[in-house]
């Protein structure tokens, strides 16, 4: 069995107790015998704890926390999200009255924000490490007052009733009548979603949302951009052959509730040889995926046809 490690950071990687190389945001490929359960260990470089376990049926079907597992075929791929925390003294980063609450954003080996309410109630809720430069303000939105921690791409804001009412990662923000956010989707065509949110003082409530292409799409990977935009809900149409264009609704059915666009690893190109191909990822259960690959006969940048690949 083909067994790929990805790390969300660089990790050294153990298999039995021997050195198998480092772990990053590049598939580390590991044959793995079947039957064999070796005992696998990634070290990350930073002051965070390790991951170990067995490479087993139950580790597989159900991962611990900080750990996913993706399904392509017959190999696996374990991806190391997050690593938790050594046990540490609290730091205490920066702290805010707000309509009688005390918000206290600390770093205890990840962020930490900590809402005391004015009526002796609390939450402690994990957020993007991201903001552990952040400064807090006061602003409004439609009249009612929140506080708001942004930094790094990350924005955090706490309502009147001192709730963590809005928690996501964005690229800007602006506050008016409405919660104005802009969030970079990281796509060939470097798509940006625009988001506007209502606020009542005690939640943020989608009320818009549009897709904006901030640059063309290389031809060498516009069927990438192809499924891309069915899993961003924008228009697909650009990315088909007149044959196409009218079915162009239909594609989202057709593919099916997919999260994420990935690249094939190497393997598959070799023994496919579907060159025009991605990876598209299915949620199983709780931090367990599915990649099923399509791949689209391109004439002139154009998907003449969408077929599911047998890998």
């Amino acid at each position: 069995m083909t067994v790929y490690f990805l790390s969300a950071q660089p990790a050294a990687l153990r298999l039995d107790g021997q050195y198998a190389g480092v772990a990053d945001s590049f598939m580390r490929r590991c044959e793995v015998p079947g039957g064999s359960t070796p005992f696998v260990e990634l070290i990350p470089r930073n002051n965070r704890q390790g991951i170990n376990f067995i490479l087993d049926e139950g580790f597989l079907s159900s991962p611990p926390e900080g750990v996913e597992v993706y399904f392509a075929g017959g190999d696996v791929c374990i991806y190391a999200v997050s690593y938790a925390p050594k046990s540490g003294r609290p730091e205490v980063m920066c702290q805010s009255r707000f309509g009688g609450h005390l918000v206290t954003l600390c770093n205890c080996g990840g962020a930490l924000l900590c809402i005391e309410r004015a009526d002796g109630s609390a939450d402690i809720e994990s957020v993007s490490d991201g903001l552990l430069t952040a400064r807090m303000e006061e602003g409004e939105v439609g009249a009612n007052p929140a506080l708001f921690i942004f930094s790094q791409g990350h924005l955090a804001a706490v309502s009147a009733t001192g709730r963590l009412a809005f928690n996501s990662a964005v690229k800007s923000y602006s506050l008016g009548n409405m919660l104005g956010v802009t969030k970079q989707l990281f796509t060939c065509d470097g798509a940006v979603s625009e988001c506007s949110y209502s606020y009542d003082g005690d939640k943020f409530c989608l009320s818009s949302s549009r897709i904006v292409q901030t640059r063309p799409v290389d031809q060498s990977v516009r069927h990438f951009a192809l499924f891309e935009s069915v899993l961003t809900r924008s228009d697909c149409s650009p990315f088909l052959a007149e044959g196409l264009k009218g079915r162009a609704g239909e594609l989202s059915s057709y593919l099916g509730g997919f999260v994420k666009v990935v690249v094939p690893p190497q393997k598959f190109y070799r023994t496919t040889g579907e060159m025009y191909a991605a990876g598209l990822v299915y949620p199983l259960s709780p931090r367990v995926f599915r990649v099923k690959f399509y791949a689209a006969d391109m004439n002139g940048g154009l998907a003449e046809n969408i077929r599911e690949v047998d890998y």
